[in-house]
């Protein structure tokens, strides 16, 4: 295994004992790692056999640092993190045979061979093949082995079988959706109109009794109300807007309105509105609106505003941009000074931050003595394909719809009358096509003033596309506005003023207008300001029919309930002026979600 030329050579030489402990053939690099060393040195020693596996199966031998001769040899460096030698330019070295391969050159086994014959015909074999290895790119890193790669298909294979799954395998837990009565409620009255003295009514509609709190600019620094179920609690207040809130005895079935009598004028105080909207407002000499945006918390809020008109979208004002309120205020804008122009616009506002209680008043002024009435506009919450507007005042110079369409396409409108017996297309109904983003206006005046409508009290838009509607009369110089109302299926409950200076007072109500609607009883319950129950009416209605009650002139609380049946409805009252306050849902209870642990959705089929 030595040769005499090599420099290196020590095969002659004793081991020393300063060479950590290594043998003579560590030393050497051209000794065999698997030749036996006491072969030929100790009498009596016999190397023991290895077979072609074993040999095969020892790591190949890396020279280490343990003599500085071997690594100027071999070029390998230390990698000093692994401990493991790494070579800088990646370079080829030989691998060890296979089994076979070292069988196939295997030389002859000689007849009587010598000690050791088996293990030294294995090394010679071994030494015979390495001229011939396979060249082998030393890599980086870590091969997967077997046992990993098996484990990775089997989570493979098993997410594929979940994913092929088909959804009615799945079973999800279902929990019915939980409802309790509020703990709280917060609704907002706008300001004043103009002229007239005010006042502020509130009740429980449900059983509760208990303290209201009022605050806001027309609170002034703040007061309580005592409510109690089916009494109306009137409360003097300045001009501006006040907020109500009610604690969890007085919440559930929480009812507050504001009105005047000399003008006639009424409203029910609603709860903050995420959307509103207003369509066939004014900013003009004679037709001017006042927007009121009431913050009723002591966080900041947000309101964005989005103009519409015949043409389409209007470029709003500086003023009007991202509407900032500071908490517990309420801002301001007179139309005319903001945005003054000839002709009516549609009004959308977004609250886009906090909470906002959106309210508008419509005011129609005299060019010839600048008297000017006023009367509330309540907006409408999300624009439908189908609208209801109940309840009008019977006579007025003019009636003026407008219909605005919030999409980018254009809608084609059907306008429909509404009557106790049936819902009818009148002979002449003009034709409705509203532009994408913007409004169209039609002069109702004529067609509602005809004696095939006299017995009508509503009118029924039906479009291709969401929209929303509202109807402006004018009668004298007072006004009065008649919005889309929410569709009623619980009972619920308005106030409005009371005493013989409000001459009449009827309940207009609208059966379901789908053929599908059912049939059933609608009871309408009229109550003093004491809690007195008036006399009481039931009436059947059903598709496409509706009725009118007339209630007493003390009535201050007027119930609806129906029975089996959904319903639209409104009460009209006239008096120095006409007035429409819709009926809204009543808040009497909070709905939460249920929720469970669960298997994910399934993909479709």
């Amino acid at each position: 295994m030595s040769d005499p030329r090599d420099p290196y050579d020590r095969s002659q030489e004793q081991p020393a004992d300063d060479v950590y402990g290594q043998e003579p053939w560590m030393l050497d690099p051209y000794a065999d790692p698997y030749a036996d060393p006491y072969v030929g040195q100790t009498p009596g020693h016999v190397a023991p056999e290895y077979t072609p596996e074993q040999i095969y199966a020892q790591e190949p031998y890396v020279p280490g640092p343990e003599t500085g001769q071997m690594l100027a040899q071999t070029g390998y460096s230390p990698d000093y993190q692994t401990g493991e030698f790494q070579a800088a330019n990646q370079p080829d070295y030989e691998a060890w045979p296979t089994p076979d391969e070292m069988r196939g050159d295997e030389p002859q086994a000689e007849s009587e061979p010598a000690r050791g014959s088996r293990m030294a015909a294995a090394a010679a074999a071994a030494a015979a093949a390495r001229p011939r290895l396979r060249s082998v790119r030393r890599q980086r890193g870590r091969r997967l082995d077997n046992t990993a790669l098996v484990a990775f298909g089997l989570v493979a294979a098993m997410a594929v079988a979940l994913l092929l799954n088909r959804p009615h395998q799945w079973e999800q837990p279902t929990l019915a959706a939980d409802s309790s009565a509020p703990k709280a409620a917060t609704v907002v009255c706008p300001g004043k109109p103009k002229a007239g003295a005010d006042q502020i009514a509130v009740t429980n509609a449900a059983s509760g009794s208990g303290e209201v709190a009022l605050s806001g600019p027309g609170a002034g620094k703040g007061s309580q109300a005592t409510v109690g179920s089916g009494k109306v609690t009137s409360v003097s207040a300045k001009p501006g807007s006040v907020v109500v809130r009610a604690g969890k005895e007085v919440a559930p079935g929480l009812v507050a309105g504001r009105s005047t009598i000399k003008p006639l004028a009424a409203t029910g105080c609603l709860p903050p509105q995420a959307e509103a909207w207003f369509p066939g407002i004014g900013a003009g000499a004679t037709h001017n609106s006042i927007l009121e945006l009431a913050n009723p918390n002591s966080g900041a809020a947000t309101v964005d505003i989005s103009l519409y008109d015949e043409k389409g979208v209007v470029a709003v004002p500086e003023d009007l941009r991202g509407v900032a309120i500071p908490g517990n205020t309420t801002r301001t804008f007179d139309l005319l000074n903001v945005i003054p122009r000839e002709g009516d616009l549609s009004l959308k506002t977004t609250v886009v931050r906090g909470q906002a209680g959106v309210m508008v008043r419509d005011r129609e002024v005299a060019l010839e003595t600048q008297a000017a009435s006023e009367d509330y506009f309540s907006g409408q919450s999300t624009p439908a394909e189908t609208n209801l507007l109940v309840g009008y005042p019977n006579s007025s110079a003019s009636r003026t719809l407008t219909v605005v369409n919030p999409g980018d396409a254009q809608v084609s409108a059907e306008l429909r009358l509404l009557t106790p017996k049936n819902v009818l297309t009148p002979e002449g109904a003009p034709e409705i096509s509203v532009p994408p983003n913007g409004q169209t206006q039609v002069d109702l005046t004529k067609l509602l003033g005809k004696d095939s409508a006299a017995d009508a009290f509503g009118v029924e838009i039906v479009a291709t596309g969401p929209v929303s509607t509202a109807m402006r009369s004018v009668d004298g110089g007072d006004v009065a506005i008649t919005t889309a109302t929410e569709t009623l299926s619980e009972a619920t409950a308005v106030v409005v003023p009371a005493g013989p200076a409000v001459g009449k007072k009827r309940v207009v109500i609208s059966g379901p207008v789908a053929k599908t609607g059912s049939s059933g009883t609608v009871k309408v319950i009229p109550t003093n300001a004491k809690g007195k129950a008036l006399k009481a009416k039931s009436v059947e209605v059903g598709p496409g029919v509706g009725a009118e009650i007339e209630v007493p002139a003390d009535a201050a609380l007027i119930q609806l309930v129906p029975e089996g049946v959904e319903v639209n409805a409104a009460v009209v009252m006239s008096g120095d002026g006409d007035a429409v306050v819709p009926f809204r849902p009543l808040r009497s209870e909070v709905r939460t979600a249920g929720v469970a642990p669960g298997l994910p959705l399934p993909l479709g089929p």
